[in-house]
């Protein structure tokens, strides 16, 4: 009987030997510093950050699992024990009385504040001062390439994180520095000739967990009403243009109540379809589009923008919900959220 076990090379169980001490060093010496320091493990500062992160210090349940790459159970388990310590607070969400939110108490956002500078430090002297740029743009391919694999639908918030090049982060707020603005990325308002450009983005947005439908599948009307026809006097469009062309765009339609879409709210309220092509994610374009689009509308008196997104899309949903956008409605398996101007 052949023996058909795919063993390592030895040059892949010299690296394999190596992440296995990384995996089981780096841990340790994290929480170690942050126990010693702050009186807090690694995830709970991890859980404490996220929260801090946000305007309103608050994030759902849900959302908040997958900011810190948790299952629910585990994180319920923490948060109970932060807010025994008065460091947050939990209560049933006032857009959805079946989930619940978490919020950060001042005594929270003290907490992070004077745990945040020496966890830092830890960070840069076991990990980040140790390479150098190129190692840490490989690092960063490698572990993109690692959690392909092990979160292969994107539960996690990893692979988006930071979010924003214009979305102040933790450790810059409490140190006043401001993040860059996204490397090589133009933004312009889309235009009537972009059709082709919005039909591409709808079915990508669509097509965000699996290549379910095809280009076909737009001219049906519930599909083509985001795109076709799409007239800047009255919608309104920005698109993210690198190097190789577009590479993300945002924009929101007017549609009536005899012809709504899957997030329609009112006829006074667009709706909003947000795509970014595969070589721009995880570089902030999504909210930098997002920020930039409620700008305009906030200029323009919109009332409020409406989105539909799927159960799942975990990723995306914590990109609105930062942005301010919350639940409002049910259609299907997706949520309808509104963030009001």
């Amino acid at each position: 009987m052949t023996d058909e076990t795919p063993w390592l090379t030895r040059d892949q169980l010299r690296a394999w030997m190596k992440l296995v001490a990384v995996m089981e060093l780096l841990p340790a010496a994290l929480d170690q510093q942050l126990q010693r320091d702050a009186d807090l493990t690694h995830f709970d500062y991890m859980v404490v950050a996220m929260l801090s992160e946000t305007e309103s210090r608050t994030l759902r349940m849900s959302a908040l699992a997958a900011a810190t790459n948790a299952s629910l159970p585990r994180l319920s388990h923490v948060v109970s024990r932060l807010e025994k310590r008065g460091l947050v607070t939990r209560c049933p969400s006032a857009d959805d009385r079946r989930a619940t939110d978490v919020q950060l108490t001042d005594d929270g956002f003290a907490a992070i504040v004077a745990a945040a500078p020496d966890h830092v430090r830890t960070a840069r002297r076991f990990v980040i001062d140790a390479l150098s740029d190129e190692q840490v743009r490989q690092l960063d391919g490698i572990t993109r390439a690692l959690l392909g694999r092990l979160d292969p639908e994107g539960r996690f918030a990893a692979l988006t994180y930071p979010r924003s090049d214009g979305e102040v982060l933790c450790e810059e707020r409490l140190t006043g520095a401001s993040p860059a603005a996204p490397a090589g990325v133009l933004f312009r308002d889309a235009t009537a000739d972009d059709t082709g450009l919005l039909r591409h983005a709808t079915l990508a947005a669509m097509n965000w967990k699996a290549s379910s439908f095809v280009d076909a599948d737009l001219d049906r009307p519930e599909f083509a009403h985001y795109f076709d026809g799409f007239d800047p006097a009255r919608d309104h469009g920005v698109v993210a243009v690198d190097g190789e062309g577009p590479v993300g765009v945002a924009w929101v339609r007017f549609l009536p109540a005899d012809d709504p879409g899957y997030g329609f709210v009112a006829e006074d309220v667009p709706e909003l379809t947000m795509a970014v092509e595969p070589r721009g994610r995880g570089r902030g374009i999504g909210t930098a589009l997002l920020a930039r689009l409620l700008d305009a509308g906030r200029a323009a008196g919109w009332p409020g923008v409406s989105l539909s997104v799927e159960d799942g899309n975990t990723g995306a949903r914590i990109t609105y919900e930062r942005a301010g956008f919350r639940t409002v409605g049910r259609n299907g398996d997706s949520d309808t959220m509104l963030v009001r101007s």
